[in-house]
């Protein structure tokens, strides 16, 4: 009868391989449900529009000035970009292993507000503390100044995304 013996590096360089595997399934998962879901909050739109501070297009990204069009295709491209170095940036600060679910919905509310509002939730979220974070999360429904109905719908689909 063969016995397997297994040095630590094979054992190592094993689980690299696994890990790196599992966290490129991770990251199409999680491009796939981003994609699923961005849309449906930004919505789409072709030409150029003034949004708080600036024009956006597409799914809401920054337009290059204030007329042209963008094709679905190029803003959706645009669109995972912008996600993907969002994720880049928050994951660093996440000692919280979240779902791809919670994922959606913190790069939802970071692609909505900016990843500096989004940073403020890290302190919740790492801790684990589901309830204060929802809280902190609803405070982030206004639009020069009035509670907007749009954004509160937002918000409620984030963390119900959260949440489920």
């Amino acid at each position: 009868m063969a016995t397997l013996r297994l040095k630590t590096e094979h054992i190592a360089i094993g689980g690299l391989v696994i890990a790196v595997a599992w966290f490129g399934m991770f990251k199409i998962r999680l491009i796939n449900s981003l994609a699923a879901f961005i849309p449906s909050v930004e919505g789409f739109r072709p030409h150029p529009y003034w949004d708080v501070s600036r024009y956006s297009w597409g799914y809401g990204t920054r337009a290059p000035g204030s007329t042209g069009t963008v094709t679905r295709e190029k803003a959706f491209a645009e669109m995972v970009t912008y996600l993907l170095a969002d994720y880049e940036i928050l994951k660093k600060r996440i000692t919280r292993v979240l779902s791809v679910k919670q994922w959606v919905a913190y790069l939802s509310f970071s692609y909505n507000l900016g990843t500096d509002d989004a940073l403020d939730m890290v302190p919740y979220i790492n801790a684990g503390n589901d309830s204060a974070l929802s809280t902190q999360w609803m405070k982030y429904v206004h639009s020069g100044g009035q509670v907007n109905p749009e954004l509160v719908e937002r918000r409620k689909k984030e963390l119900g995304l959260w949440n489920s």
